[in-house]
């Protein structure tokens, strides 16, 4: 038989084991927390710049970009040649060796119109003036004008590729495009213009009178002479008539 005493020993002696692992869990999971607080402290007191970089070195998914309101899905905007009317004359002819007068609006879409505008040429296909067939752009007519002129003059003389003179041909291309995200660029962003492409043909001039019909050099002063030299011829002929 066991005895009542020899029992209550053995209940004694069993509890008090797990009474101590008790104890030492309850004493891991306070240190648990006091390093965690201590931590948590430790990041506090961390001078900016340093706080700063470890969170960023934990961003595990960056999203770098030089437009922070870049959205490729919405809709562009875009050039609309309004001098020489684009509509009306879908392939306007430039003459050689003037200055070409270009305006231009921009599409209903620009809500982000560029702050510098750049305009560049392109010789046709065949033509063998170009250097390089794959380029997109031969010379510039404009760089990095103000976005928000809405003409420019171009002359034909001045603004052409350095040694390579233009020639009378069809198929000649002209690209509008924001001078920030280059004519290479084709989905700037939404709101931000497109390079916008124009075609346009070139001519050779072999007329000595101008638009109105008008001898070149004729002088308005000289007119009563020419009158009366008319009259003096006419005068002749009914002479010879008669007689």
């Amino acid at each position: 038989e066991t005895s009542p005493s020899t029992t209550e020993d053995n209940t004694k002696e069993t509890a008090t084991p797990t009474s101590d692992a008790t104890s030492r869990r309850s004493s891991n999971t306070k240190d648990d927390e006091g390093d965690e607080k201590t931590d948590d402290s430790e990041q506090e007191n961390l001078p900016e710049d340093e706080a700063t970089a470890e969170e960023s070195d934990n961003d595990e998914d960056p999203t770098p970009s030089f437009d922070e309101s870049y959205d490729e899905t919405g809709m562009p905007g875009t050039v609309e040649l309004t001098t020489p009317d684009y509509m009306t004359i879908p392939t306007p002819m430039f003459e050689i060796g003037e200055k070409i007068t270009l305006g231009w609006k921009y599409g209903n879409y620009t809500q982000r119109p560029p702050v510098k505008l750049s305009i560049c040429g392109k010789f046709p296909r065949g033509s063998n003036k170009s250097p390089d067939a794959a380029a997109l752009c031969d010379w510039d007519i404009a760089v990095n004008i103000s976005g928000s002129l809405r003409k420019y003059e171009w002359d034909t003389v001045t603004q052409g590729m350095p040694g390579a003179a233009f020639v009378a041909d069809s198929g000649y291309l002209m690209r509008f495009y924001d001078s920030e995200y280059g004519v290479n660029n084709a989905i700037p962003g939404a709101g931000r213009i497109v390079p916008s492409v124009f075609w346009f043909n070139m001519y050779n001039s072999r007329y000595d009178l101008t638009n109105q019909g008008v001898p070149v050099g004729y002088d308005p002063s000289s007119a009563s002479s020419l009158a009366v030299g008319a009259c003096s011829v006419f005068a002749i002929v009914l002479c010879a008539m008669f007689v």
